[in-house]
């Protein structure tokens, strides 16, 4: 992987966007910004721009499952000291079509210590250690408040609607957030996308197979969701007590990389692929490891030793869902600095991604000027396709 955007670019990593800067990543709402691609994989699936795959079962009882659910809550929302990344949002497809995030419920068990710069984080932190009874919910979505039934809900949905549907008239573009709504309802009256999000109804060996993590945990918590119907899902290795945190290494680079991160990574990602193996599950089912850049390939002065952004050479892993397995595409020099065969941008993998999915990146849509532009302006890599 190589591009020219050594910085927090989540939002070029995931996105259609052509160019990233600082100020697009530190403004969500930047109006230069692309859909996520969970947010278009939602879009074109719920306006029927694209087939459903063949063979999927239609989900039992009318119940919605969601097609862009993230976990394990919403993005930066549990580090302090600097202002949310952009990255997984609707962008000009629309606030109803950022992903649905999950919450945490559960306790931290083991202790995490992180330094940045002159900060210094020392805690119990869920991407280390969590207790056996953690679970994930859409509770923010679900809960009814105090003294409210589902009865007195839907009347109040009666009235709700006849005042809508002249609003609707005057005014036709808040469609988007009838759909929001809807979904909302929808889930108010289904039990089926909890019972998928809480991994304590998995068998303990399940569970320890994926590692007791936040991110394994969430990853158990996708291979269900998908089991029920959903068909993107997002789980994010985000950043926890500290800004700059996560895998941005600038400090304390190899006590992190084996006491916090590597540990929960490893276990999860071969827990995953292991688990959707044995279930008959992996060929239909895309798993991708994206990063929005690497590392430098020398250690840095800093405290404990650090390395810093590198997007001039680094890796992404890919498994199932119609890649080949065990093939490697591209080289690097000796020093994994710089690519020596066969480049490839974020923008080719998002392509590749979407042709896996039996979505022609090429397909447009309209921007906030109502400009067409297409899913990614990339290639799609076929040496990745078995």
């Amino acid at each position: 992987m190589t591009h020219a955007h050594p910085i927090h670019g989540v939002a070029y990593a995931t996105t259609g966007t052509p160019t990233i800067d600082i100020p697009m990543e530190l403004h969500p709402r930047d109006a230069r910004h692309h859909p996520y691609i969970g947010a278009v994989v939602d879009y074109l699936w719920r306006n029927r721009l694209v087939a459903r795959t063949p063979g999927v079962m239609p989900t039992p009882r009318g119940e919605t499952v969601p097609d862009n659910i993230a976990l394990p809550f919403q993005f930066s929302s549990h580090r302090v000291g600097e202002v949310p990344r952009a990255g997984p949002y609707g962008a000009f497809l629309g606030n109803a079509y950022n992903p649905l995030w999950t919450e945490f419920q559960g306790r931290a068990t083991k202790v995490a210590v992180k330094t940045l710069q002159d900060q210094r984080f020392e805690d119990v932190e869920p991407y280390v250690g969590i207790s056996n009874d953690s679970k994930f919910t859409l509770a923010s979505a679900t809960n009814l408040g105090q003294g409210l039934t589902v009865d007195r809900l839907n009347q109040r949905r009666s009235l709700l609607q006849q005042l809508e549907d002249a609003r609707r008239e005057a005014d036709p573009t808040t469609r988007n957030m009838d759909r929001y709504r809807e979904m909302a309802y929808s889930l108010i009256g289904s039990e089926r996308v909890q019972r998928a999000l809480d991994v304590t109804r998995e068998p303990m060996p399940v569970r320890d197979a994926y590692g007791m993590t936040i991110f394994g945990q969430g990853c158990l918590a996708a291979r269900r969701l998908v089991e029920a119907g959903s068909k993107f899902v997002s789980v994010f290795w985000d950043e926890y007590g500290l800004a700059g945190s996560g895998w941005d290494t600038h400090w304390d680079h190899y006590n992190r990389m084996k006491n916090e991160l590597m540990p929960g990574f490893d276990r999860a990602l071969a827990g995953l692929i292991d688990d959707l193996d044995q279930r008959g599950m992996l060929d239909d089912t895309l798993v991708m490891v994206l990063s929005e850049h690497g590392r430098t390939p020398r250690i840095n002065n800093a405290r404990g030793g650090g390395r810093d952004h590198w997007a001039q050479a680094y890796t992404t892993l890919f498994a199932g869902g119609g890649t080949a397995r065990g093939r490697v595409v591209g080289r690097t020099d000796r020093h994994g600095a710089t690519v020596t065969e066969r480049p490839v941008s974020p923008k080719d993998v998002l392509a590749t991604a979407y042709h896996l999915l039996g979505i022609d990146p090429h397909t447009l849509l309209n921007d906030r000027t109502g400009r067409p532009v297409p899913l990614v302006d990339g290639h799609v890599v076929r040496e990745m396709l078995s």
